[in-house]
């Protein structure tokens, strides 16, 4: 029995997994959304679900079991989040407690409560008020920022003044420029900054550790000849990615990796269509599976098939990398060459022309489309099985008081 109709098989099974993990959980992962003028948890209200709010101001004085995703003009965070908090606005305060990270985009934010896990935070104006703990690493980036709290392990900063109050337990890594210790503050490890200034360390700051200026950049311009060494390593790492995600393919579906790849040649129209329609059709259906999901429930469909696009995409690439590696042993007069030195000498060819600025991103799309397109259409062709075959009929010659037959 042909190995065909097995690996066909298989494909579409797998294909299906991440539908039924979508479907199953559905009642689990139903979100809270919330739209409006304003919005508000109300004290003593508990949400079990992850809260999805976007309004002109964002209220929060209860309790939420899961997560706190919002947006807004003004977002106050005074009750409890058991998860996380991810918030854009205009003015963010979080002062209740936070059970795992904050995450903070905005232009004034203070944070005055604890929080569990990491703080990271980049706005205009930054504060971590004096009574707020961060139970693990702090990374801030902004104009200005204040550290008057307690930060469980290291803090990291990129802003225009930093001015340090409260406790670091271990290390400080900034550029700034502007750094200032006040008298109170103090570093369990090393300070690390970099600026064109030297830092203002009052008499009663201490740093446990050693103090390092450095000039304004951490890191140094890289020579013409590291810059040289890193694209190579970094064209290296790809190709051999590319080759073995090649051998995976290749080994167990060989058959049908060649008709893919021939597919390419033998219906370029197809396969380009089918490719650009995939490419782009499948984001933009994610994207209102995903927006209707949250309503309904099902979103996690959304993320199965940009995950499905996504291995797709990398093995269309792949494809178009037999295709001319084929192609070109077939224009040296080799055409039975063995497949993986075709898949390996294709593959050369497309990493080396897309380092080729713009064309290079050029020659790797059109790749990715036609590759996709004829995955797409050979899958098609496989599950849709043999075309009929034409039945025929030999012709009876004539005898003896019988007429011939067609």
């Amino acid at each position: 029995m042909s190995m065909r109709r097995p690996v066909i098989a298989g494909l579409r099974s797998l294909l299906l997994v991440p539908v039924l993990l979508a479907l199953a959980p559905v009642a689990a992962q139903a979100a809270d959304l919330r739209q409006g003028p304003d919005v508000t948890i109300p004290s003593g209200t508990t949400v079990t679900d992850d809260v999805y709010a976007g309004a002109g101001t964002v209220t929060m004085n209860g309790t939420i079991a899961g997560s706190l995703i919002a947006t807004g003009g003004n977002v106050n965070v005074t009750g409890t989040v058991e998860r996380d908090v991810m918030v854009a606005g205009g003015t963010v305060t979080i002062s209740g407690p936070v059970k795992g990270s904050v995450r903070l985009a905005g232009g004034t934010l203070t944070v005055s409560g604890p929080v569990a896990e990491d703080l990271v935070a980049a706005g205009g104006n930054l504060e971590l008020s004096p009574d707020a703990r961060v139970g693990r690493d702090l990374v801030l980036a902004g104009g200005s920022a204040t550290v008057a709290g307690q930060v469980g392990r290291d803090l990291t900063a990129s802003a225009g003044t930093l001015d340090i109050r409260g406790h670091v337990e271990r290390d400080i890594k900034a550029q700034v420029t502007n750094l200032h210790l006040e008298s109170g503050a103090t570093v369990g490890g090393n300070l690390d900054y970099a600026s064109a200034d030297s830092a203002q360390i009052d008499s009663g700051a201490t740093v446990a550790g050693q103090v390092k200026h450095s000039p304004a950049n951490f890191t140094a311009q890289p020579s013409p000849a590291q810059q040289a060494t890193d694209v190579a390593v970094g064209w290296v790492r790809v190709l051999v990615g590319l080759f073995v995600l090649g051998l995976l393919v290749l080994l167990p579906f060989r058959a049908f990796s060649r008709r893919a790849s021939e597919a390419i040649g033998s219906a370029p129209l197809a396969s380009l269509g089918l490719g650009v329609a995939l490419l782009i059709g499948i984001p933009i259906a994610a994207l209102i599976v995903f927006v209707i999901g949250l309503v309904v429930g099902g979103w996690p469909l959304s993320l199965a098939a940009l995950a499905l696009l996504a291995i797709a995409t990398a093995v269309g690439y792949v494809l178009a990398g037999l295709f001319v590696g084929s192609t070109t042993f077939r224009l040296l007069g080799r055409p039975e060459m063995h497949p993986l030195l075709a898949l390996f000498v294709g593959l050369v060819i497309l990493t080396v022309v897309g380092l080729v600025p713009f064309l290079g991103g050029i020659v790797g799309l059109v790749a990715v489309v036609f590759g996709l397109g004829a995955l797409a259409l050979t899958l098609f062709r496989s599950w849709r099985g043999p075309a009929p075959q034409a039945t025929t009929t030999q012709a009876v010659p004539a005898g003896p008081g019988r007429p011939a037959s067609a």
